[in-house]
C-alpha cells in the first residue's frame, strides 16, 4: 500500500487503526467484572493491571511494559486492594483513587517486583491476546504465598486491563 499510494495513504491507515484502537479499548474494559461497590481501577498507560477477586476483595497488580518503570518504589507493594476492609476504595498511593500506578519511560525496570513487568518479548496488549492466563495464574500464586486464602476466588472476575 505504501509503495502504491504513497505516504499519505499509509498515514491515513495508521490514523484509522489508532482511532479504532482508541474506540475499542474502553469497550474491552467493560468485559471485566469488578466488585460493584469499588470504582473501576485505571490501568497505567504503558502497562496494565491484572485483577483477581477473592470473596469481598478485589486485588489488582499493576504491571509495566518493557522500557517503562513505576514512578515510585513498589517492591514491597505488589498489589492494591478494594473491598469491605478498605471501605470500597483503592489502597493506591496516587491521588484520585482509581489510578493504581504510573509507568514512566525507563531503561531499567527496578522499582517493582520482578513479576510486575511484562516479559521482554511481550506487552500488555500482546499478553491480553495470547497469554493472559499465565499472568493471572502467577498473580494468584503470589497472593497465596502472602497468606491470602484463594478458596473463594471468583474465576469469572479474572481480568487483565491494558492502559491507553
Amino acid at each position: 500500500m505504501a509503495k502504491k499510494d504513497g505516504r499519505d495513504s499509509l498515514n491515513r491507515l495508521i490514523w484509522m487503526l489508532k482511532d479504532s484502537l482508541n474506540l475499542l479499548q474502553p469497550v474491552q474494559d467493560e468485559f471485566c467484572k469488578h466488585l460493584p461497590q469499588c470504582p473501576q481501577p485505571i490501568a497505567p498507560k504503558n502497562g496494565g493491571i491484572v485483577c483477581i477477586t477473592i470473596g469481598s476483595t478485589e486485588y489488582c497488580k499493576p504491571m509495566c511494559n518493557k522500557g517503562y518503570d513505576f514512578s515510585f518504589l513498589r517492591r514491597s507493594r505488589l498489589y492494591e486492594t478494594c473491598g469491605s476492609t478498605t471501605g470500597f476504595t483503592w489502597t493506591t498511593q496516587l491521588i484520585g483513587g482509581q489510578t493504581l500506578a504510573a509507568c514512566e519511560p525507563s531503561e531499567r525496570a527496578m522499582s517493582g517486583a520482578e513479576s510486575a513487568y511484562f516479559p521482554d518479548n511481550s506487552s500488555c496488549l500482546h499478553t491480553l491476546a495470547y497469554s493472559k492466563s499465565e499472568q493471572l495464574d502467577t498473580f494468584l500464586g503470589e497472593l497465596a504465598k502472602q497468606g491470602i486464602d484463594t478458596f473463594n476466588h471468583d474465576k469469572e472476575a479474572d481480568c487483565l486491563i491494558c492502559g491507553y
